[in-house]
């Protein structure tokens, strides 16, 4: 029995070797296996972010320590820590940068450019914050479709979101964080993004939601601030349009009080200081112009326009002749802020459909462009009449047009010719002569273009001709026109000729302008400005019913260049009778002394 059970053992121990040899190398084979798909699935999570991530990650940490810091010193050196305007455009950059990018990729640049020193600390933030979300749900393997998708799903659900916040005076901001998760989770569900895309949106989604918030947040507390500033602005601008220069000083030194960093107020006050009587106000105004001058945020070509009117009212000639001429050639570059598209003009578009907001808009564009008072050219020829020289005084005049013709912005046209009629006893017949010359329009088959054409009448040629067609649309109220070149300039109109200038889009010049499209139909009445090396004329306004309709048939219209017989004779009205109409609406602050 020993030897049998002794047998039995050993032949256990060899069964038992011979499994414990087989499962070894299994279990072995099982637990590689194991750890390589935990290795690999661990390896597909790890995300490695773009480049144009990368690249800027350092950039966005040192600008947010940055803002910190400058706020810190401001703030110890009892400086405005903020300034409203600055903050305004910061706030409303963010709107256009997310409306107007595709990716991320595009809106990174945005988020990288330099803010103002003077933006609001926590306005300043937000665009950095939201980078360093962003960066998180991005990975450089995404191909170009996969992050379109969610760039989309991202910036939908921020449209979304902003339907649940509200802002009440009393209460401030309210908002409702669940009913944004849920407009969080429905934009996803509708992108086309990848699951694994979603997941990653689906991590940030508290960190996103909460960056939204305080936008609301943010832009409500400002937006508050800022309306406050511009109404105090406004009035002053009224007030100037008035004469009320006293009025002018009340607004103006209110609006200075709330944001003593702001720019246009500060224009205005050394500008209705400088038309008052008392002998303290003018060594005011020239104390306001030399800060403008000193500080970054002072506006230069309106400022020196200033420095020089007042060097003139002095008798310092030399000194205003010069300052005359650094503000023509500052004006260019000053005038940019026009048309920049985070100009916050286009942020009131409100304006555009008063009178009194028209006022406020053409004002403001008359002091950045260099229209009326505030032009160079006019400032030298008051001083050249005075000095008697008529001549050089009405070549300054020829000057200032062209330079608006250099520079391409046409709004202020009319004011430039009413503060001539006011201040310059220009001879309207004689340099302004538009009875010569006569106009017609007619509409562009299915481009809503305007196409203009012009005759000259006059016994003598006319060189060098740039056309601005002055149009009113509908609801905008009489007197007030929206100034813009049609087509190239016609080197010679010689006696008896007619020349179609050319054509431009409707559409395009208003939407830029008045922030609505109008159409060929929406015009009521034009007129025009030629400007040309012998005259510049003012071809009074016809009346709508004048307005050649458009053809029925495209056929009726074979091309653009024919000349037209008959042209325009109902428009040869003197040009002199602008001074009781058309112009009386015209210009806002300018000198009437």
């Amino acid at each position: 029995m020993p030897e049998k059970a002794e047998k039995r053992t050993k032949s256990d121990t060899l069964k038992n070797l011979f499994l414990f040899g087989c499962v070894l190398p299994f279990g072995t084979l099982t637990l590689i296996l194991a750890v390589s798909a935990a290795w690999l699935l661990l390896k597909k999570e790890v995300k490695a972010p773009p480049d144009y991530i990368k690249s800027n990650e350092a950039a966005v940490s040192k600008r947010l320590e940055e803002i910190d810091e400058r706020a810190a010193a401001r703030k110890k050196a009892e400086k405005p820590v903020y300034d409203i305007d600055q903050t305004a455009m910061a706030l409303f950059s963010i709107e256009k940068a997310l409306s107007e990018a595709k990716t991320f990729e595009q809106l990174t640049p945005f988020i990288l450019q330099k803010e103002s020193d003077l933006v609001a600390p926590d306005a300043a933030k937000l665009k950095y914050r939201f980078f360093n979300v962003y960066k998180k749900i991005l990975d450089a393997k995404d191909d170009s479709d996969e992050t379109e998708s969610i760039y989309d799903a991202t910036t939908n659900a921020i449209k979304s979101v902003s339907s649940v916040v509200g802002y009440n005076p009393v209460k401030g901001i309210s908002f409702d964080r669940e009913q944004a998760r849920k407009i969080w989770e429905e934009s996803l569900s509708k992108t086309k993004a990848s699951a694994k895309a979603k997941k990653r949106l689906r991590k940030v989604q508290d960190e996103m939601l909460d960056i939204l918030f305080d936008y609301a947040r943010t832009n409500a507390k400002y937006a508050k601030e800022w309306d406050a500033l511009c109404a105090k602005r406004d009035r002053a601008y009224l007030a100037a349009y008035e004469g009320d220069w006293d009025e002018v000083v009340s607004a103006a030194s209110a609006a200075i009080e709330a944001s003593p960093t702001e720019k246009e107020a500060h224009i205005l006050l050394a500008t209705a200081l400088m038309h008052s009587s008392k002998e303290t106000d003018r060594p005011a105004a020239e104390a306001i112009v030399k800060s403008l001058l000193k500080t970054s945020h002072g506006q230069l070509a309106p400022a020196y326009l200033l420095r020089g009117v007042i060097a003139m009212e002095n008798g310092n000639v030399t000194q205003a002749v010069v300052d005359f001429d650094q503000a023509a050639a500052y004006y260019p570059k000053q005038q940019e802020e026009i048309s920049d598209k985070l100009n916050l003009y286009k942020k009131r578009l409100f304006l555009n459909k008063s009178k009194e907001g028209r006022i406020i808009v053409n004002a403001y564009r008359g002091i950045m462009s260099g229209a009326g008072f505030f032009s160079p050219d006019f400032q030298m020829a008051k001083l050249l009449l005075k000095q008697e020289k008529t001549a050089k005084a009405k070549r300054k005049i020829f000057d200032h047009f062209f330079r608006r013709r250099g520079q391409g912005r046409w709004d202020q046209v009319l004011m430039d010719f009413r503060f001539c009629g006011n201040n310059l006893k220009t001879d309207f017949k004689d340099i302004f002569a538009g009875d010569k010359m006569c106009l017609e329009i007619e509409p562009a088959w299915f481009t809503n273009s305007v196409i203009v054409s012009i005759k000259n009448d006059s016994s003598k040629p006319i060189h060098n001709l740039t056309l601005l067609l002055c149009a009113r649309f509908t609801d905008m109220f009489i007197g007030d026109y929206v100034s813009f070149p049609v087509g190239e300039s016609v080197a010679i109109l010689n006696p008896g000729d007619t020349v179609t200038v050319g054509r431009r889009n409707i559409g395009d010049v208003t939407l830029e302008k008045l922030g609505v499209e109008k159409k060929w139909k929406d015009i009521i009445e034009y007129g025009a400005v030629i400007i040309s090396d012998e005259m510049i004329a003012w071809i009074s306004p016809a009346k709508r019913g004048e307005i050649k309709q458009p053809p029925k048939h495209a056929e009726e219209r074979n091309g653009v260049g024919e000349e037209k017989e008959n042209i325009g004779s109902t428009l040869k009205e003197k040009a002199s009778e602008i001074l009781d109409s058309t112009l009386k609406a015209a210009g806002a602050g300018e000198d009437t002394r």
